[in-house]
C-alpha cells in the first residue's frame, strides 16, 4: 500500500467515525424527551407605534403597530378591542415581527384604551409561545372646526329668538273649521308686542301658523282674511326690526306621514297640497327682504314622536318627509322674487336632533344653496315639559340630587348633541337653528333654580356651537306642565317676573365674551 493509499484510508476511517458520532447524537436526541420539554420561544413586545397617554388627531390615527422580537401571528380567537369594540389585526408581511391593528373611526376629544389580551399574539413557528397582555391608553384632540362665514353670519343675525306660540298655530284638526274658542293663547298681538320684543333684545320671532283650518278643498285656497292677519304680524315684526321665521305648523293633521309612507297615491295627494299651500305663502311674501325666513314644517311624525313605526318601516317615513321637504322648497323657489334665494329651514323627522344626525335625513336639493336645518331641543322632557307627571323630574345637571334628574341627559348630553350638529352641518356651511327650546316654570323655588340653570346652559352651548335658538312661549302664567310664559302676547310686557331670566338667556345666546364659557356656567350650578 502506497503512502497515498494509506493516507486516504485513514481519512475515510475518520470520516466514518464523525458520521457515526452525528448519528448517535441525533439518535440520542430523538430518543429523549418530546419538544414540549424544550424551552418555548420568548415573545417580547419591543415597541408600540403610539405612546401611553399621548394625544393624537382622530382623523389621522387609523392603525397601531406592535413590534415583537420574533416572527409572530395573530390567533383566530384574538379579541383585540378599542373601548370594547373589536379590532381587526394581522401580522406584517414585511418581516413578520409586526402586528398591524386597524382602528375603528375615532371621535374627537375622547379617551381610548387599546386592549390586547394574553394569548392573542403567538410565535409563528411555536404556538406554545405567546405575548403577555398589553394595554395602551391615549386620547384624541378636540379640533376647532372652521365655520363657514355665511353660516356664521346667519347665526349672529338670528341671535336669540322667541316663539309666538299657541296663537296662529291653534288647530281644530279639521279643514275649513277654525276652532270656535279662538286662539289658544287668548291674545291679540299688536305692533307694541313686536316693538317691546325688539327693545328687550330679541332678534327673531318665529310665527307658527296652521293653514289647513282656513282651507276648504282643492285647490286649497287659504282664507284671505286669515292670510292678511298673518301678514299684518309679519309686517309689525319687520317694522320693529326683527327677523321672522314663518312656517307650516300643526298641519300634521292632514299630513298623514304613516299612511303616505305606505301609499303612493296618498303621498302624491299630500305633496300636491303642500305645493299649493306653499305657493300661496310664497306669492304673498316674495317681495319681503332677507329678514324673512321660511320653515317648511314643524314636527312631522306619526304621533309617537320618533318612537313609532318610523323605527321599523325600513326608512319609509324618513324618505317620505325628505320628499315633502323637497316639494316645499321647489314650490317656494318657483314663486320667484326674493324667494329665489330666501333661506328655508327644513326639519328632520319630529324635528329631532338625533334623527337629523342620521343618514336617513337628506337635505333637499336647492339651486340657491340656502337651506338650514331646524331642530327642537326639550331634552329631557321629564324635566322641561312634564315635571308634574308621575315620571317627572325636579332637578337637572351635575349638582342635582340622586333620583331627581333624568340620567344621561345632563350637561354632557347637551354638549354631545350640539357638538355633533355643528360638526355635521354648521362646519360644512349648513346653518342649524333650534326653532324651539324651553322649560316650563316649575312649582318650587329650588326646582326653578335648576330650571334657570338649564336654560342658561342650553343657550350658552348653542352659542358655543354656533346655533341660534328660539324660546317657546305660550303666554301662560304660573307653574307646572304647559306653563311657558315669558312675554305677554298682547303688548310684550314681561310675565312671571322673568325679565332677569330672559336677559340671562339673551346674553348666553349672543355674548362673544371669551371669559363667559360653558365652564363658568357649569360652575354656577345650584348647590
Amino acid at each position: 500500500m502506497t503512502n497515498y493509499q494509506h493516507t486516504m484510508k485513514r481519512l475515510n476511517s475518520i470520516a466514518i467515525m464523525v458520521v457515526m458520532s452525528i448519528v448517535m447524537v441525533t439518535g440520542l436526541t430523538a430518543c429523549g424527551d418530546d419538544d414540549k420539554d424544550q424551552p418555548a420561544t420568548s415573545i417580547l413586545l419591543r415597541a408600540c407605534s403610539i405612546a401611553e397617554g399621548a394625544e393624537y388627531n382622530a382623523s389621522e390615527l387609523t392603525a397601531v403597530t406592535l413590534s415583537y422580537n420574533n416572527v409572530v401571528s395573530v390567533t383566530p380567537s384574538a379579541n383585540i378591542t378599542l373601548n370594547g369594540t373589536k379590532c381587526a389585526a394581522k401580522s406584517s408581511d414585511r418581516m413578520g415581527t409586526d402586528v398591524i391593528i386597524t382602528l375603528p373611526a375615532l371621535e374627537e376629544a375622547t379617551s381610548y384604551t387599546l386592549d390586547v389580551p394574553a394569548g392573542s399574539i403567538v410565535a409563528r413557528n411555536d404556538s406554545r409561545a405567546s405575548a403577555a397582555a398589553y394595554k395602551v391608553n391615549f386620547t384624541t384632540k378636540a379640533v376647532q372646526h372652521s365655520i363657514n362665514i355665511e353660516a356664521a353670519a346667519l347665526t349672529k343675525k338670528l341671535g336669540w329668538g322667541w316663539n309666538l306660540g299657541n296663537h296662529f298655530d291653534t288647530s281644530s284638526g279639521e279643514d275649513g273649521k277654525p276652532t270656535p274658542y279662538g286662539y289658544w293663547d287668548n291674545a291679540t298681538p299688536t305692533q307694541k308686542l313686536y316693538t317691546s320684543l325688539k327693545n328687550a333684545g330679541v332678534s327673531t320671532v318665529r310665527i307658527c301658523v296652521t293653514w289647513g283650518n282656513y282651507q276648504t278643498g282643492d285647490p286649497w285656497t287659504i282664507d284671505a282674511a286669515y292670510m292678511a292677519e298673518v301678514k299684518k304680524n309679519v309686517d309689525w315684526a319687520e317694522q320693529a326690526g326683527l327677523n321672522v321665521i314663518l312656517n307650516m305648523h300643526h298641519d300634521e293633521y292632514w299630513m298623514k306621514i304613516k299612511e303616505a309612507a305606505s301609499n303612493s297615491t296618498v303621498d302624491e295627494q299630500i305633496k300636491d297640497r303642500i305645493a299649493k299651500t306653499w305657493t300661496q305663502i310664497g306669492e304673498t311674501f316674495k317681495a319681503k327682504g332677507d329678514f324673512l325666513f321660511f320653515e317648511s314644517f314643524n314636527e312631522v311624525q306619526d304621533g309617537q314622536w320618533g318612537w313609532g313605526d318610523n323605527r321599523k318601516d325600513g326608512g319609509k317615513q324618513y324618505r317620505t318627509l325628505n320628499g315633502w321637504n323637497q316639494t316645499a322648497v321647489d314650490a317656494i323657489r318657483a314663486t320667484g322674487g326674493n324667494n329665489a334665494t330666501r333661506w328655508i329651514g327644513v326639519p328632520a323627522y319630529a324635528a329631532s336632533p338625533q334623527l337629523a344626525l342620521e343618514n336617513s335625513f337628506a337635505l333637499p336639493a336647492d339651486p340657491a344653496s340656502h337651506i338650514m336645518v331646524s331642530v327642537h331641543y326639550y331634552e329631557p322632557t321629564s324635566f322641561t315639559l312634564t315635571p308634574e307627571d308621575s315620571g317627572g323630574k325636579s332637578e337637572w345637571g351635575h349638582t342635582a340630587a340622586a333620583g331627581k334628574f333624568a340620567a344621561g341627559s345632563n350637561e354632557e348630553h347637551v354638549v354631545d348633541v350640539f357638538q355633533k350638529l355643528k360638526k355635521k352641518f354648521v362646519a360644512n356651511g349648513i346653518p342649524v337653528y333650534i326653532g324651539e327650546y324651553g322649560c316650563v316654570m316649575h312649582t318650587t323655588s329650588r326646582s326653578n333654580l335648576f330650571r334657570n340653570y338649564y336654560l342658561e346652559y342650553v343657550c350658552r352651548a348653542a352659542h358655543t356651537y354656533n346655533m341660534p335658538l328660539c324660546i317657546w312661549d305660550n303666554n301662560s302664567t304660573g307653574g307646572g306642565n304647559e306653563h311657558h310664559g315669558y312675554f305677554n302676547h298682547n303688548d310684550g310686557t314681561y310675565l312671571n317676573n322673568l325679565e332677569s331670566l330672559v336677559q340671562t338667556m339673551i346674553n348666553a345666546a349672543t355674548s362673544d365674551d371669551d371669559a363667559y364659557t360653558l365652564e363658568t356656567v357649569y360652575d354656577k350650578a345650584p348647590k
